[in-house]
């Protein structure tokens, strides 16, 4: 029997909707986080408006904050404590090989304490030579006294004696500046025989002192690139070697000299500016108490050139950078 095209149709099946949602997951790698303004549109309104409100006051009292709040920018340069003024030189009074180096760069030393010890071997035989050559020429004038030799002859001996005298004493001085003592209690700030076996010439500067007393200044080593904002009355702190400034703090200073012309360092092949930096103090507190600076420390000094709110400082790339462009133009 045939059948009608509408009978041999199958029959239309219905979809679940709600079923499909309950078991559809979306592909792998497919991005299902919502749009913030998607969130922000299924929130009530008086809550969107209230985190719009928090964002936007965070940011302008971090703005404030960052007007107001000052940092200070600094110039760092290494250097070294040197007394301030007058050293006194220490020099060789006799030629010789240096046979002792009794002290180094900054031992304090007390006045008259030795510092080198010059060979003395060839001073020491001149002078027994000189003494026994005395001891003959006294007792020949006794002979020729007690003899009535004519008198030419007794004065002759007597101004050979009177040289040979003088002889010893010279002799003796030459010996006794064999060594090289300190002319005044103090610090030894420079050393310029550093081993034994040197040979010094008579008047040849071996050493420097500071005496006591002398006031103590950072001399530092500012750099062609840091030069140009640094300027005497600047404050600056002085960051010791000898003693850590997370542990002992810093010495503060001012800036009191800035050299006119630069130096040229050809170890390193670049150049600097002498900055001479007064500290306020001449001790560093360390266990409790106070520890007077001496001569020779070495440091970092930290000058600060100017003050800097946290804005500007935070700005300043880009306004360097819109400056660039505008060059380029």
């Amino acid at each position: 029997m045939a059948t009608t095209a509408e009978e041999q149709a199958p029959p239309e099946r219905e979809i679940d909707l709600g079923a499909l949602g309950r078991t559809w997951t979306a592909p792998q790698g497919a991005d299902t986080t919502p749009e913030v303004s998607e969130i922000l549109g299924e929130m009530p309104w008086w809550a969107a408006r209230g985190l719009l409100y928090v964002v936007g006051g965070f940011v302008l009292v971090a703005l404030i904050w960052a007007h107001f709040s000052v940092l200070d920018v600094l110039v760092q340069a290494r250097g070294r404590l040197v007394p301030e003024g007058y050293v006194r030189p220490v020099q060789a009074a006799v030629g010789g090989i240096v046979r002792y180096v009794l002290v180094s760069e900054g031992d304090r030393v007390e006045a008259g304490e030795a510092l080198l010890q010059i060979d003395d071997t060839e001073a020491r035989a001149r002078h027994a030579r000189l003494q026994e050559e005395l001891a003959t020429h006294q007792e020949q004038l006794r002979q020729l006294q007690a003899g009535h030799a004519p008198v030419p002859e007794i004065l002759a001996s007597q101004n050979r004696l009177a040289q040979l005298e003088s002889e010893v004493v010279a002799a003796s001085l030459a010996l006794k500046h064999t060594t090289v003592t300190a002319p005044a209690a103090g610090v030894v700030t420079t050393l310029d025989v550093r081993s034994e076996g040197a040979v010094v010439q008579p008047g040849q500067q071996v050493a420097a002192i500071a005496p006591d007393g002398v006031r103590l200044v950072a001399e530092v080593q500012v750099s062609n690139e840091d030069i140009a904002f640094v300027e005497p009355g600047l404050p600056a702190k002085l960051k010791l070697d000898a003693f850590p400034f997370q542990d002992y703090g810093t010495v503060p200073g001012i800036v009191t000299a800035v050299a006119a012309d630069a130096r040229a360092d050809e170890r390193l092949g670049s150049s600097f500016y002498k900055v001479t930096i007064t500290p306020e103090k001449a001790t560093i507190t360390a266990g409790g108490r106070p520890v007077p600076l001496r001569p020779g420390l070495s440091l970092t000094a930290e000058i600060v050139t100017e003050r800097k709110s946290v804005l500007a400082l935070f700005t300043e790339p880009f306004r360097k950078l819109r400056g660039d462009l505008a060059g380029v133009r």
